[in-house]
């Protein structure tokens, strides 16, 4: 059995009487790349509070690397999470908070701190409340590559970044994974953006876990569907699929799921065409809800 960074069972949480998560149940193994993806209120931020004891849950349970952080709140020193987040001490030089972090995570890489400092071109020398919003999540981003968490959470990582550095910092990332593997969730609605990164995605969607699932497993799996209304009309799988676009005689479904057989024979027979589909289309096709008509 693979060891686990995150287990979580059951796990209900309410404020007042809006239920956020419901019944949520996963794992999540050592020195992978996961996805957490969930339209806004689906209770991810909710969920991530809840792993680093921002929020204690009254029903279910949590456990990172085999603790329960409620009960053995050391173990959090295995996790590091970034976020865009107005920072305590607002005054505080970049400097002065890359050392306040640095003694907090015993493997803190201050080499490599320095070198991305001076890659990002970070001013350390002035106050973090004079910071552009990118550099704050660039900031904060240095610190959790540098931290070497075993468990190290990114939410919405790259706000404010202009293209070139999120690029950039989504290759250093890779990079420090490949020589230095650990456990990643990355949430971001940014998803066409780290689609190369992960290995295993989580869908939330109305705070209950909608999938979990390796990536290449799921796109191997979801398509678009396009062809001769008669002949798409044919296929057993039209019966679960979504229509996309019409025009004419023509039409384009989106299918998520295994083809039968026979639906694979009638493809091949037939002028139907499969294109596949990315995560972020995968996503909007789970979660879109209704459409505007």
């Amino acid at each position: 059995m693979e060891e686990l960074a995150v287990k979580i069972e059951h796990l209900n949480y309410s404020f007042g009487s809006h239920e956020v998560l419901k019944e949520m149940s996963f794992n999540l193994e050592v020195n992978k790349i996961y996805g957490l993806l969930g339209r806004n209120g689906a209770g991810k931020t909710t969920l991530i509070n809840l792993l680093v004891n921002q929020l204690i849950a009254r029903e279910g349970s949590i456990q990172l690397f085999g603790e329960d952080p409620r009960k053995n709140p050391a173990i959090l020193k295995k996790v590091c999470i970034a976020r865009e987040a107005e920072f305590y001490a607002p005054y505080m030089k970049g400097k002065a908070i890359l050392q306040l972090y640095s003694q907090f995570y015993e493997g803190y890489d201050k080499q490599l701190e320095q070198k991305l400092v001076a890659f990002f071109d970070i001013p350390v020398d002035i106050a973090y409340r004079k910071y552009s919003r990118g550099m704050k999540s660039l900031l904060f981003m240095i610190v959790a590559l540098c931290s070497k968490a075993p468990l190290t959470i990114l939410d919405e990582p790259t706000l404010g970044m202009d293209a070139p550095n999120r690029e950039q910092f989504y290759k250093i990332l890779l990079d420090e994974y490949v020589k230095e593997p650990r456990t990643f969730i990355i949430s971001t609605h940014l998803i066409n953006e780290i689609e190369n990164l992960l290995e295993e995605v989580i869908i939330i969607d109305q705070g209950e876990r909608l999938l979990q699932e390796e990536v290449e497993s799921l796109k191997s799996k979801a398509i678009y569907l396009s062809g001769n209304k008669e002949e798409l009309e044919r296929l057993t799988a039209l019966k679960m699929a979504k229509p996309k676009e019409s025009f004419g005689k023509s039409a384009t479904y989106a299918y998520i799921g295994e083809l039968d057989e026979l639906d694979q024979k009638l493809i091949q027979s037939t002028h139907i065409e499969i294109s596949p589909m990315s995560i972020q289309q995968i996503f909007v096709e789970l979660t879109k809800g209704k459409e505007y008509k």
